[in-house]
């Protein structure tokens, strides 16, 4: 925490000035120093980093510098003043800081300072924003596509064009995702991503991405599906050895992949991802298997195959779901208890509950206490299903 003095230095006193007057003198190291300073400030509390802003327009004319020092520290204090949120991002885009960084993006073959750029690249492309449209014009995912080429050695450039990535393609409309599509660079990230030495650092950015397209309409859900190497990298990203973080990720993208098509589900299920939802299901924290249990009721109901599911294996975890404090696994518990009393035949979806201890009596424990009506209705319904048959 900055002392008082400090405080009261940057946010009232002459701080700015000095800071401004330094930046346009010709001492290049006094230069690199209040650049440093401003970097700092900019990266710090609210005030502070809101008095950073008025030397915007000359730290953006220094991210043009020949210097690479001087360019990659005035990137670095701009990346700092983006993050602060939407008007910070509309006043630096009015000083010109979103045409420079991009510049520098498209020609720098500096490893260090293309991942300063893009870290200064991805927080202006936050939403929200009034020039988000601008980035597309601008052919950031060109860019981006043509340096993960010039770069696919270098884990680090390749984790910062990622993250430029995850914040083109979150929440972006129909066209933009198509764009970036188009653009190659979601194909090179998943065939950087294929390689088995890919550490986790860099495998969160890419499948971010990815589960961003996934989220869109089923054809650019399909164009992923539908490329082999993006379906070996999920199934990998969920096996037992991936690190938790990875396999959260993967877990999201994979939800949104099996509620697309039949078809994309079929995919997934041939890749033999079942076995691996259901381990995960079973055995990890409940957030986790959150995420799990979606992608299977989306392989059951989307891709109509409740019958090839291992049903008794799930049930038992799936009426825990029915017993727990989350509404959302409370509904999937139900969801996939009603799945199969409807789709096993002879009554196999009822047979298999009564196997599991104490199932019935999380049911009717539901009916007593639920303050959903239709939960309670459907809930209702099955346990007068499930004692049709005395014969049970």
């Amino acid at each position: 925490q900055p002392s008082h003095e400090l405080r009261a230095y940057v946010e009232s006193g002459s701080c700015m000035d000095v800071i401004s007057k330094v930046l346009a003198a010709s001492d290049a190291e006094a230069t690199l120093q209040a650049l440093w300073c401003l970097t700092n400030i900019a990266g710090g509390e609210p005030r502070m980093a809101e008095r950073a802003l008025e030397a915007a327009p000359a730290v953006v004319s220094l991210a043009e510098s020949q210097s690479v020092d001087l360019q990659n520290q005035a990137i670095w204090a701009l990346g700092n003043m983006a993050a602060e949120g939407e008007c910070a991002r509309n006043q630096l885009y009015a000083n010109g800081a979103v045409d420079a960084i991009v510049n520098v993006v498209k020609s720098t073959q500096d490893s260090g300072v293309l991942q300063t750029a893009c870290f200064a690249l991805s927080n202006l492309a936050r939403k929200p924003s009034s020039f988000f449209a601008n980035l597309f014009d601008l052919c950031v995912p060109q860019a981006v596509a043509q340096q993960l080429r010039e770069f696919e050695s270098d884990a680090e450039c390749v984790a910062e064009l990622a993250w430029v990535c995850v914040y083109l393609s979150a929440s972006s409309s129909e066209a933009q995702i198509d764009a970036l599509l188009a653009s190659g660079a979601v194909g090179l990230l998943v065939e950087f991503a294929a390689k088995s030495s890919v550490g986790s650092a860099t495998l969160i950015p890419i499948i971010r991405t990815l589960g961003n397209v996934a989220a869109g309409t089923d054809a650019q859900t399909h164009a992923l599906a539908s490329n082999a190497q993006f379906v070996t990298l999920l199934v990998r990203s969920i096996e037992s050895t991936s690190s938790r973080a990875v396999e959260k990720e993967a877990l999201w993208v994979l939800s949104s992949v099996t509620a697309g098509t039949a078809d994309d589900v079929d995919i997934m299920v041939r890749a033999g991802v079942v076995s691996d939802l259901a381990r995960i299901v079973g055995t990890q924290n409940f957030d986790i298997r959150k995420e799990a249990a979606r992608s299977l009721l989306n392989i059951a109901i989307v891709g109509h195959r409740t019958q090839d599911l291992p049903n008794r294996e799930l049930a038992p975890h799936f009426v825990d779901f029915v017993a727990c404090q989350d509404e959302e696994l409370v509904r999937m518990g139900v969801q996939f208890v009603a799945l199969l009393f409807e789709h096993l035949p002879n009554r196999q979806g009822q047979k298999i509950l009564s196997q599991i201890v104490g199932a019935i009596d999380v049911l009717e424990n539901l009916v007593a206490v639920t303050s959903d009506d239709e939960t309670r209705s459907l809930v209702s319904a099955l346990i007068d299903d499930y004692y049709a048959d005395l014969s049970l």
